[in-house]
């Protein structure tokens, strides 16, 4: 008789949990990601960082390897918000918080700020996550009310020598210039499509700008070398289209930090303006 009492009772209390809502945390959305991107033209439009800052847009980082991250971009507010996002980004290893009150130590060390981890941050380009998308993407996109999107960042590594990124470590995203002050590797940043470049080049130019990698120094550079002594990291092709790449993006950044100088008009520098990486390719050819 108390067993079938019990059964009866025990089947009612999980019902009751079942159908009690969990409230979502504060600023969190209420439903999965959007991987289809549109585009409101009335809704207000923010920039990504400026968005971040002032607490209108949420952004978390899953890095997937040294060339892939997912990214999700949450609306924070009760309105539609067209977010603008940056030509590149960067994504930055941080360490997670000790806690609420992080005490005297972190105070004396520059108060609140987030410390940088001890792996390589990344730079590269945000796009959607897929190739059926409502609108053609040029960096901008609109996220309903509490809603987030997702992207895929396509990234190389900026720091040779650190540990590479993986899924156990918590990333941050940043804007490009906070990590890369050589323009040309901006422009290279920038302007790559993963879809058509290959990322090891790619990873060549950027280990050569920002950590000062010479050209010798990354033909010798081995991978997989368990096995046989390793096998050479970068092909003879890649690092001679690397070399070219990064003698034409010196000289369109070059190019551009002069017009930028003499305050051009925007419509000048536009109809002057050559992909990098396409003029490379028609000089492979």
């Amino acid at each position: 008789m108390v067993k079938r009492i019990q059964l009866p009772v025990v089947l009612g209390m999980v019902l009751l949990m079942c159908s009690t809502s969990v409230a979502p945390v504060n600023g969190t959305p209420k439903k999965g990601p959007m991987t289809i991107l549109s585009l409101k033209k009335d809704a207000p439009q923010v920039d990504l960082f400026e968005g971040i800052e002032d607490h209108q847009l949420g952004a978390r980082v899953y890095p997937m390897s040294a060339y892939s991250s997912s990214v999700f971009i949450s609306n924070l507010t009760k309105e539609p918000l067209t977010v603008k996002v940056p030509a590149a980004v960067s994504s930055v290893h941080i360490l997670a918080q000790a806690g609420p009150n992080p005490g005297l130590l972190q105070t004396l060390q520059g108060g609140s700020q987030t410390q940088v981890g001890d792996s390589q941050a990344v730079g590269g380009n945000l796009n959607p996550v897929g190739n059926n998308q409502n609108i053609d993407f040029n960096g901008l996109f609109t996220i309903p009310p509490e809603q987030t999107v997702k992207l895929k960042l396509s990234s190389v590594c900026l720091e040779h020598g650190k540990p590479c990124p993986s899924s156990l470590k918590t990333y941050e995203l940043r804007p490009i210039e906070s990590q890369v002050k050589d323009k040309a590797l901006v422009l290279v940043l920038q302007k790559f499509n993963p879809k058509r470049d290959d990322l090891e080049m790619v990873q060549a130019i950027a280990w050569h700008l920002s950590s000062h990698l010479g050209w010798q120094e990354l033909a010798s550079k081995k991978k997989h070398q368990i096995v046989g002594g390793g096998v050479p990291y970068f092909t003879p092709a890649q690092l001679i289209a690397a070399k070219k790449i990064v003698e034409v993006a010196r000289i369109e950044s070059h190019k551009l930090a002069a017009r930028e100088k003499n305050s051009f008009p925007e419509s000048k520098m536009a109809s002057d303006k050559s992909p990098v990486l396409s003029r490379v390719r028609q000089d492979r050819r």
